[in-house]
């Protein structure tokens, strides 16, 4: 049983970080923000959304891991790195150099700090 919350955390976390990322995009989108060809502020706003988000996928794989809530941040992390190599070895056209590389640095990196601020579980009762 404690393999599967362990599977519900890492995927919830995971899935809670895509649906962060894709409100933010709606609500940019609803608020009628772009650019005509993507800038620098367009690839810097979507670095911060993915920040965010990130955040968002660590604190909740925190909250719902069964044990060892640093842990299973870290293997959100992993999982995001993951990801953002394919992008880091293919770029896709277009893309300036930095935003691959800075897309690989900051995901990782804000899932841990979201799973950070969890705080810990406290095992002793408190007496009055």
């Amino acid at each position: 049983m404690t393999a599967l919350r362990s599977i519900i955390a890492l995927v919830g976390g995971f899935a809670i970080m895509v649906f962060g990322y894709v409100v933010i995009l709606a609500l940019a989108v609803f608020l009628d923000v772009r650019a005509a060809p993507p800038g620098t502020a367009f690839h810097v706003t979507n670095l911060v959304m993915s920040a965010v988000s990130a955040a968002g996928g660590g604190y909740a794989t925190a909250v719902l891991a069964p044990h060892s809530p640093r842990g299973h941040t870290i293997g959100l992390a992993l999982m995001v790195f993951a990801m953002s190599l394919s992008q880091l070895m293919q770029p896709a056209p277009g893309l300036p150099r930095w935003y691959p590389a800075a897309l690989t640095v900051v995901g990782p990196a804000c899932a841990v700090l979201g799973g950070l601020l969890r705080r810990p579980r406290s095992t002793s009762q408190v007496t009055a």
